[in-house]
């Protein structure tokens, strides 16, 4: 079982043709609404791959807290341990996205920021904890130490105050302007074998339309992904945490998963939307790119 510990935000998308310079006003061509959040995005595009998926996280006992609530039981995610914290908000993400599918995003955190340690003690089971940093350090912290199976950690946003508690995570997954923001080095490989002198296993840079680095502690390995039309790269991120966990869980090894996580990853940008696909809408696009899956 793979155990995601995060963030649930509303996703409110505005959609411009473009995104507006400092003073000037835009007109919105559309309004959607989404699930989103770190955290949730990861579980239920882990789930959606077929993986056994519990929740931990936080919501309001606003309307889309009940939402949530009915969305990841629709979609076969434990949620059990999921805390409603009584007179606050859920948490609200405000997407611009441009006609290139672009983005750029505004988040209010609401009820993430209140979901505390007490909340997740003896909720930590499984083989996988997937986790991100839009929750509060101390509770990652704590997760992170507790938890005794394969730990990999998203560093997003790469916020992180305590640089020890790396040394108890498995594998790393930050993009280029993470691992930029964790190191002081211009060369993201050199950066990351920085990163490696605490983190166990393996630190793999997501580089978005040209796929990730594989950083290991004696070598390092280029995945390239395939091209595609983009039409939102919003959650891309996302689903490639969750895909890595979910073949991660299955016996693959870190070549392998994270060449899937690549392709379901850009797969995900030709859809709206920041939750990954379903196994069985992905797979003939794995397939033509020549990818068995089990």
């Amino acid at each position: 079982m793979i155990t995601v510990l995060g963030s649930y935000n509303r996703d409110i998308y505005i959609i411009l043709d473009h995104f507006p310079l400092i003073g000037e006003t835009v007109f919105v061509k559309e309004i959607r609404q989404y699930h989103g959040g770190k955290g949730s995005n990861q579980a239920v595009s882990a789930r959606r791959l077929g993986s056994n998926v519990a929740f931990i996280g936080a919501v309001g006992d606003d309307q889309y807290g009940i939402e949530a609530l009915d969305f990841w039981k629709n979609e076969g995610v434990i949620i059990n341990k999921v805390k409603i914290k009584k007179g606050y908000p859920t948490g609200t993400a405000y997407i611009l996205l441009n006609e290139k599918g672009e983005s750029q995003i505004i988040v209010n955190r609401g009820a993430n920021a209140l979901l505390n340690v007490s909340d997740i003690a003896n909720s930590l089971h499984g083989d996988i904890l997937l986790t991100q940093l839009e929750i509060n350090d101390d509770v990652v912290s704590y997760a992170l130490k507790s938890f005794s199976g394969i730990k990999i950690l998203n560093p997003a946003p790469a916020s992180l105050s305590d640089f020890n508690i790396l040394s108890y995570v498995d594998i790393l997954t930050p993009n280029e302007i993470e691992i930029h923001e964790l190191v002081q080095s211009d060369d993201i490989i050199s950066g990351a074998q920085q990163l490696l002198n605490k983190i166990k296993r393996a630190v793999i840079i997501t580089l978005g339309e040209n796929g990730a680095l594989i950083v290991l502690k004696d070598r390092s390995i280029r995945i390239e992904a395939p091209k595609v039309d983009v039409i939102d790269e919003t959650g891309a991120g996302d689903v490639f945490n969750a895909a890595l966990a979910t073949y991660i869980e299955k016996g693959y090894n870190i070549e392998e998963a994270t060449k899937l996580a690549v392709y379901i990853a850009s797969y995900s940008v030709t859809i709206m939307g920041a939750l990954g696909p379903k196994l069985e809408e992905v797979k003939p696009f794995l397939e033509e790119k020549g990818i068995d899956i089990i």
